[in-house]
């Protein structure tokens, strides 16, 4: 998917951190087809899918409970409900495990881990459309567990196997509940069946091929052929990237995206920038400092996380800005200047 964008591999890169960066920078407006409602938790605190999770240094580094240590710090709050969340779960009790959760997600309400962990629980529980909501939200951002991981929570692999085939058994009677068969699609992922898991994704990208997340994990899964796209063997060979002097860039630029989206980029002699974006109607401002490599435009904001871009020289008081990694076919953005 990486294959001709060596940039990455210098940048460390990941589908995900690019998707934090897009999202991070309103580049790909985010909409959770499984999310409806904010649920209560309690203390004041929702379960809110409606943004994707932020990857913040959560609290929780790991599923397995760590050994009992008398000379530590005090856990973070929220940490012993979670521990009790999963002592419920890998009894079985599924109803204690959530409340359980709900508690320490209003302690803790940005740790993707426990979102993860929730929809597990609802999978435990076959409620299939909220374990697609919380699922959407972290994959958005952020890798899922594997294996390992996931096994620790379960007595034996026989009761996963049970919960697996009940899902599997309601994807196949409900060929058209996208919900159901993203998280059958994701536990393919975790198990690392990687070929069932594409074969899924490829089903959701039929239903929705506007969605980019389905997009990129169908491609992730499945390649190129996934989605329909040509491979990247059969593409030319791109020409040498041209080398864009950062004094072309430096000014305020306006571009417009999908929908009403619109975006403003200032670049500096000295280094730094600001992008403003629109999104539900209000303008958010990212500032950071950035780079430029040959065509490669690099922008890293205070926050963290990179944005990777590949430009063309400015012509006519306008250049094109595409992000690195997007989709086949993606349009990229044009700025204009003034």
């Amino acid at each position: 998917m990486w294959s001709d964008h060596t940039a990455f591999m210098a940048f460390r890169t990941t589908m995900w951190g690019l998707n934090a960066a897009a999202y991070g920078f309103g580049y790909w407006g985010y909409s959770n087809p499984y999310y409806s409602d904010a649920y209560p938790v309690g203390g004041g605190s929702y379960v809110d899918y409606s943004q994707p999770i932020v990857m913040e240094a959560p609290a929780t580094t790991q599923v397995a409970a760590a050994p009992a240590d008398t000379g530590a710090a005090a856990p973070a709050p929220g940490m012993a409900d979670f521990d009790a969340a999963r002592q419920a779960f890998y009894s079985g009790d599924y109803a204690g495990a959530l409340a359980s959760t709900n508690k320490a997600l209003a302690a803790m309400p940005n740790d993707p881990i426990i979102h993860e962990f929730r929809a597990l629980v609802m999978f435990a529980q076959a409620k299939y459309r909220d374990a697609a909501a919380g699922l959407y939200s972290v994959l958005a951002v952020g890798p899922g567990w594997d294996w390992t991981t996931m096994a620790t929570l379960y007595p034996n692999v026989d009761v996963y196997t049970t919960q697996l085939r009940a899902l599997e058994t309601y994807v196949k009677q409900q060929p058209q509940a996208s919900d159901a068969r993203f998280v059958l699609a994701y536990h393919y992922m975790t198990m690392g069946a990687k070929d069932a898991a594409a074969k899924q994704y490829t089903q959701l990208y039929k239903q929705s091929p506007q969605d980019k997340l389905i997009q990129q994990l169908a491609l992730l899964t499945g390649g190129a052929d996934a989605i329909g796209a040509p491979s990247p063997e059969s593409q030319p060979p791109k020409p040498a990237a041209p080398q864009i002097a950062a004094g072309d860039l430096v000014g305020k630029w306006n571009a417009a995206g999908q929908g009403n989206s619109k975006f403003t980029m200032e670049l500096t002699k000295d280094g730094n920038f600001s992008w403003t974006f629109i999104q539900a109607g209000k303008p958010q401002t990212v500032k950071g400092v950035y780079a430029l490599d040959g065509n490669v435009l690099a922008m890293e904001p205070e926050t963290g996380g990179t944005m990777l871009a590949e430009v063309t020289q400015p012509q006519g008081g306008s250049f094109g800005f595409s992000m690195m990694g997007a989709p086949p076919g993606e349009a990229g953005l044009k700025f204009v200047k003034g």
